[in-house]
């Protein structure tokens, strides 16, 4: 009971940490671009993994670099679209937008698993559509407007990733499979640096600060205590958790940013979190119930 009391707390603090950056990575977008944030972030991320995964006997299987590969360009439009969305948008909006990937996965999943969606996931789709709407209607400018489709672009490809690593890394090495995508990220946004190369901001203290702790904490450090969290805390459990994200977002605005929510962000984005509470507490007794079935 320890253990599991121990994790959940380490997942709070990841998802404390993942609403952090929202800001912190607004902050360096206005010195570099945001293909030069994402290479640096993930090529360290990727070596940092290195001393773990290097010995492993799967690391060369073609069947993990392939599926790697793949889940590593999903991984990268999401990230590619939620940063240069960031740039043209608030990072509250960012943060709660990003969010909608909980309650789009049934959608996803009934697409591309066929897994078939119930009645409380329309419910859920629907609100958070609704909080989409009054967050959007109560704004007036087109920027802004622009950076909330990219970000609401980035939570389709992240629930579509989600739903290809639920298909997939069953069957894999999870650590494996995930250096794969880290790595995938930072070479294709090494590809497109060249069409944005500016290095005169590079060495700023809030860039270096952001690519250091985004690559560290949001992604190395996230992914081991993801890890070994869900070892012993239900996945519909952690659901509920991350929920938390864009709350913490917003609340990382405020005090990073001095970012003042808008009342269409504050309902829009109450409307969001109530959609994805809904989702993800409905997953959570559901996978109590079945559990509880006698065998």
């Amino acid at each position: 009971m320890r253990g599991k009391i121990f994790y959940f707390m380490l997942l709070i603090s990841v998802v404390i940490i993942w609403g952090a950056t929202f800001p912190i990575m607004k902050l360096s977008l206005n010195y570099i671009s945001p293909v030069m944030l994402l290479s640096f972030r993930f090529i360290l991320s990727a070596v940092l993994m290195i001393p773990i995964i290097f010995k492993n006997k799967m690391l060369l299987e073609k069947k993990n670099i392939i599926l790697g590969v793949v889940g590593g360009i999903l991984l990268f439009i999401a990230y590619y679209t939620q940063t240069v969305g960031l740039k043209y948008t608030t990072s509250s909006q960012s943060g709660l937008i990003t969010g909608m990937y909980v309650v789009l996965l049934p959608i996803i999943s009934l697409l591309y698993l066929k897994i078939k969606i119930k009645k409380i996931d329309v419910v859920a789709v629907t609100i958070g559509f609704i909080g989409l709407i009054v967050m959007s209607s109560l704004k007036f400018n087109s920027t802004d407007t622009f950076g909330d489709i990219l970000t609401f672009i980035c939570a389709i490809f992240y629930a579509v990733q989600t739903a290809y690593v639920f298909k997939y890394t069953k069957f894999l090495d999870s650590m494996v499979f995930t250096f794969y995508q880290l790595l995938m990220v930072g070479a294709l946004s090494l590809i497109f640096l060249p069409f944005s190369w500016d290095p005169s901001g590079l060495l700023h203290p809030i860039v270096i600060f952001t690519i250091i702790f985004t690559a560290i904490f949001a992604s190395f450090f996230a992914i081991l205590i993801n890890t070994k969290a869900l070892m012993y805390i239900e996945p519909t459990a952690a659901g509920v958790v991350y929920v938390g994200e864009p709350v913490f977002a917003v609340i990382a605005s405020i005090l990073i940013l001095k970012e003042i929510p808008t009342p269409g962000i504050i309902i829009g984005g109450i409307v969001i979190v109530a959609a994805m509470l809904i989702e993800t507490l409905h997953k959570y007794i559901e996978s109590k119930n079945s559990l509880e079935l006698p065998q």
